[in-house]
């Protein structure tokens, strides 16, 4: 217990004194933008005033009087066009009377009172053969630079938040593998050596001092063993092998949360753009509407997703968790560069097949690691670090990815993407010694086990009116309608990213607390129905609250109805599905998974029908609507079944 609570000092004083130093340097930007964002307005207004002058001196070159210029206001209103920031344009005679003006509003001021309360005012002299003759007068949006510190200010708190969990991921893992995995070894190691026990020695990959400890404590083993075999002392007390200890590496369970957090991070950081990245590259087809047509590539990646599944887990079971991962997270950070280059829809929907089924590999693998190195006392602990570590890249990806995607454009930030995902796969090439699993091979699924499934009524319910409705708002409403409303409403991407990132961080921060509090209080089946229901709040709060404050709340609210909900999903189907005809806990799992992402797939399609018929406020009722009546029809029914069985118990 001492040293835990050490360990977990060392990564809180570490993430402290990182996010200070990130907040302070956050402060010093602010403060630079501050200092020169005035002179760049002024130089902006010098130079616009300054090719408004050289207009002016060519016409009246020409002869034409200063207060006889045609078409005046049209031209210095196209010198606007283009500027977000420049709201007014005017040329004023020697006595400050405007004499043409063009203005955002498109509104004529008779008085120079008027445009200073309205804009800040930048004023050129403008001078003819040596005279002056009047002015150009330049007005920013006052709001301009408030809205800009704004941003930034929304920016830095997004990279704190970040920056956070990212110092947490990485401090885990170094504390685990250099402090917690060797003490580990060390301690088991030494415990068999007090029970006369020399058959098993551990090797310990670190340079670090506890490792090259480890390690020496390992070779004295083997020297004994070997010194005990030789002398004919085995037996005489000892348990040693002929051919000296077996060597085992070091396993932990935390080592596969680094790569996995990547390979997430790297796939999440289109989510705020990728509707717009689809639209870039639009196509009619036959028979769909725009917003079928950009909600199709999602729909096709969660199909491909779905289908690699069960074959990535059995190939992953058969070659090596190692060998499975890496060749995962190179084919996703293979389709992620290939996305960057696309040309047309076609070949961005084929590229995004691919990247599925790398995703696909990397996802069964990471859960197939978790099992193996989980026992069935602390397998609910094992998952909800993969969870956390899951959502936790996804908050920061989706995040990070609309700030870069405005910064540096969409093409550049998936070959960014693509370099994290290939970084995973050398992570697990350096820290990895998992091998192929020695244990019997996994039952595989048949057509039985479906159909025993699919007439449970327990399944039924649980997948159907709760995991599928669940799914089907991640991708229908969060992935998809979450984007395309956002720029419908004029969001930048680093905004869209922002809101999106407000679901990850609700399941991150309360996914662990409604965990213990399910385990405690044993009360799955309420956790399933309030989360349901919150689901329903979520979407209902977009229509009654129209705008970028309605989406962020129905996507906090999503996050926390999810934290809430779904976990409790597959314990409550374990817990009621009769095991029958060969069917096993592992296929019950693997088929439930398998179909909820029905839900996946059916999510943008369904969104993007309801958009293309009805526009987006009538469609967040409806989805609202439909989670409603399944979550009542959930609960009639379970509470049907509920009575159906306690009668054929009393009957029985």
């Amino acid at each position: 217990m001492k040293r835990v609570s050490i360990s977990g000092a060392i990564i809180l004083i570490a993430v402290l004194v990182i996010v200070l130093g990130t907040g302070v340097s956050s402060w010093q930007s602010l403060e630079l933008v501050k200092n020169n964002l005035q002179p760049a307005e002024q130089e902006k207004a010098t130079v616009l005033a300054d090719s408004t002058s050289r207009l002016i001196n060519r016409m009246l070159d020409y002869g034409i009087p200063l207060e006889r210029f045609g078409k005046m206001d049209q031209v210095l209103a196209s010198r606007l066009d283009g500027h977000s920031d420049l709201h007014y344009l005017a040329v004023v005679d020697a006595s400050g009377n405007p004499l043409y003006q063009a203005s955002a509003q498109q509104q004529a001021y008779s008085e120079l009172s008027q445009v200073e309360n309205l804009f800040s005012l930048y004023r050129h002299e403008l001078h003819h053969n040596g005279t002056l003759i009047g002015e150009v007068w330049v007005g920013f949006d006052p709001a301009f630079m408030a809205q800009v510190f704004e941003e930034i200010g929304y920016d830095v708190g997004t990279i704190l938040v970040v920056t956070l969990l990212l110092a947490m991921e990485l401090l885990i893992f170094i504390t685990t593998y250099h402090i917690k995995t060797p003490m580990a070894g060390l301690r088991e190691m030494l415990g068999k050596v007090s029970n006369n026990d020399l058959r098993q020695v551990v090797i310990f990959p670190g340079r670090d001092e506890l490792s090259l400890f480890g390690n020496r404590v390992g070779q004295s083993i083997e020297k004994m063993s070997t010194w005990l075999t030789s002398n004919g002392q085995k037996g005489a007390g000892y348990q040693v092998n002929d051919q000296g200890p077996e060597k085992v590496g070091l396993t932990k369970l935390s080592f596969v949360r680094p790569p996995l957090f990547l390979v997430i991070f790297s796939e999440s950081m289109s989510l705020s753009f990728f509707p717009a990245y689809v639209h870039s590259l639009y196509e009619p087809i036959p028979g769909l509407s725009l917003s079928m047509v950009i909600g199709l590539p999602i729909s096709l990646f969660m199909l491909v997703w779905a289908l690699s599944l069960p074959m990535a887990g059995q190939w992953s079971d058969s070659v090596g968790r190692k060998k499975a991962f890496m060749v995962g997270a190179a084919l996703t950070a293979s389709g992620l560069f290939m996305t960057a280059w696309c040309d047309n829809l076609w070949q961005l929907l084929f590229v995004r097949s691919m990247t599925a089924v790398g995703y696909g590999i990397v996802f069964i693998t990471a859960q197939g690691y978790v099992t193996d190195n989980t026992t069935m006392e602390n397998r609910t602990r094992g998952m909800a670090m993969f969870l956390s570590g899951f959502f936790s890249g996804s908050l920061c990806g989706a995040a990070i990815g609309g700030i870069l995607a405005d910064r540096i454009g969409f093409e550049v930030t998936f070959m960014l993407s693509a370099a994290l995902s290939l970084a995973s796969a050398l992570f697990v090439m350096q820290f990895f010694s998992a091998p192929a699993n020695k244990g019997a091979a996994p039952a595989t699924l048949s057509w039985r086990d479906f159909t025993t499934l699919l007439t449970d009524k327990y399944f039924l319910l649980i997948t159907f009116l709760s995991a599928i409705p669940a799914k089907l708002l991640l991708t229908g409403f969060l992935y998809y309608t979450g984007p395309v409303y956002l720029n419908e409403l004029g969001a930048n991407q680093s905004s869209v990213g922002r809101v999106l990132m407000a679901y990850g961080l609700a399941i991150v921060l309360i996914s662990p607390l409604t965990a213990w509090l399910g385990d405690k209080l044993k009360k799955k089946t309420l956790f399933i129905v309030f989360g349901g229901g919150l689901s329903a709040l979520a979407i209902l709060s977009v229509y009654m609250i129209p705008g970028i404050y309605g989406m962020f709340t129905g996507v906090l609210l999503l996050g926390i109805a999810h934290a809430v909900g779904v976990s409790p999903q597959l314990s409550l189907l374990t817990e009621k599905v009769k095991l029958k005809g060969g069917l096993t806990l592992g296929k019950t799992i693997g088929i439930f998974r398998l179909t909820e992402r029905i839900g996946n797939i059916a999510g943008p399609l369904v969104a993007a029908t309801l958009i293309s018929l009805m526009g987006f406020q009538d469609s967040f009722l409806w989805l609202a609507s439909g989670v409603g009546a399944s979550l009542v029809l959930l609960v009639i029914l379970y509470m049907l079944f509920k009575n159906m069985d306690q009668r054929q118990l009393q009957n029985a």
